[in-house]
């Protein structure tokens, strides 16, 4: 069996609602840990896809925490770095 890294990022405390639904429902996965505040992995087996994991979590709980999914620490990372700045309002001259 093989498995694939799932990395989750959501607003504050959002690692028991999805760790809740992802128990009580029959998908297979293995939670895993993460130094990065905020960040979560799991495991899934190569037989599911990414569309699988979130059905499996919930559409509700995705919205509700504002989960961001990623494949690799390093598009993770690349996230953070490209994280746009909010623009000024514009203002005319005239």
């Amino acid at each position: 069996m093989e498995w694939t890294t799932v990395y989750l990022r959501g607003k504050a405390n959002f690692e028991n609602d999805v760790r809740h639904n992802l128990e009580h429902s029959s998908f297979t996965f293995m939670p895993g840990f993460s130094n990065e505040r905020g960040l979560t992995l799991y495991w899934i087996e190569d037989k599911h896809c990414l569309r699988d994991f979130k059905k499996a979590i919930g559409s509700k709980t995705i919205f509700k925490h504002r989960l961001r999914f990623y494949n690799s620490i390093e598009e993770f990372v690349e996230s953070k770095h490209n994280v746009s700045k909010p623009r000024l309002p514009y203002k005319s001259s005239i």
